[in-house]
């Protein structure tokens, strides 16, 4: 399948400048004091923020806490409050529960950041400063650009991380990076889509960086775009219950990053290559990211594995006659 990818360029590079842009929001967010992070959303939306949760816990001591928006809503959480920084994200910028996050947010007086595809939707009127991205393609990673530059930020000037010029430098090269990522995945994305167009359960597996994009894999594409069930698994959980149901013929897609949860997949795959016949291994470590350092190519293992896997997407709706817009309940019923 051959794709023109200028557009797909020209989003991300967008993301990437807003670089100045969101360094005063931080300054300003900063200024006011930050105590805690919370990260609010629903499915994908939230989803593309579970990097920040691994980036920030192994080089920050602010503690931050991921929440789907119902449950923020309705738990309130006792450390939330004034001093907390809040960012969310809805594409549409009409999910009530999001907004209603925002909204609670403003009213305890917290710092807000929103992320939305447009600017004056309902969730960008709700927050103190809001970054649009309406796209046709490309916006989940050029999100994760601006949510890194926003992180990075942050735990530049509240834990003087020092290698923050380093990573805006790494960042930049992604618009290059990425093409070239899917150009090398596409032979195997066709092969996948070939050989599973009619499966019917996948078990996705994955941890720490990419735990998000094993998540949002099995829940907003296979299920959601192709009505294929689908059960994401953390590879730390994996030998305390799921692996019971792995037979020489259940299929698992297993992400293997390359952070400091790498163990967890080397011990995923090893069982597995012992007793199913159908895993599919996608390891960040085949793929280059050129002019990305070594020791940062952890933080990138979310953008490499979502490179490959919207190429396994398209594909598979594509042999699968099933488009990636097809939707049963969603935005077609009251729910």
């Amino acid at each position: 399948m051959k794709v023109d990818y200028t557009d797909y360029k020209a989003v991300l590079q967008r993301g990437i400048d807003q670089k100045k842009n969101i360094e005063e929001a931080v300054e300003k967010i900063v200024k006011k004091g930050v105590e805690n992070v919370f990260l609010v959303g629903c499915g994908g939306s939230l989803a593309v923020m579970t990097p920040l949760k691994y980036v920030m816990e192994i080089n920050s001591k602010l503690p931050v806490y991921e929440y789907n928006a119902s449950e923020f809503i309705n738990i309130k959480p006792k450390l939330f409050g004034e001093k907390s920084l809040v960012i969310l994200s809805s594409y549409t910028g009409t999910t009530k529960e999001t907004v209603a996050a925002a909204k609670f947010a403003k009213e305890m007086g917290a710092a807000t950041i929103g992320f939305t595809g447009e600017a004056d939707s309902p969730l960008g009127q709700s927050v103190d400063f809001v970054f649009a991205n309406a796209a046709k393609n490309g916006v989940t990673d050029s999100k994760l650009i601006m949510l890194y530059q926003i992180v990075f930020n942050l735990i530049k000037h509240t834990d003087n991380y020092d290698k923050y010029d380093d990573m805006m430098d790494a960042l930049a090269t992604l618009p290059d990076n990425m093409v070239n990522i899917k150009n090398l995945a596409e032979e195997k994305a066709e092969q996948f889509a070939l050989k599973y167009k009619d499966a019917d359960f996948f078990m996705t597996l994955g941890a720490g960086a990419v735990w998000g994009e094993t998540y949002s894999y099995a829940v907003c594409i296979l299920e959601e775009m192709q009505w294929i069930k689908a059960q994401p698994v953390h590879a730390g959980e994996f030998f305390h219950g799921s692996f019971e149901i792995v037979q020489e013929d259940t299929n698992l897609l297993v992400f293997q990053g390359e952070d400091l949860t790498r163990p967890l997949l080397d011990r995923v795959i090893t069982f597995a290559n012992k007793y199913t016949k159908n895993m599919v291994l996608i390891d960040t470590k085949d793929y280059p990211l050129y002019g990305v350092p070594e020791d940062l190519r952890g933080y990138f293992s979310p953008f490499v594995i979502s490179a490959v896997l919207d190429r396994f997407s398209e594909n598979l709706a594509s042999v699968r006659n099933h488009p990636l817009s097809t939707r049963r309940y969603m935005t077609k019923v009251e729910y």
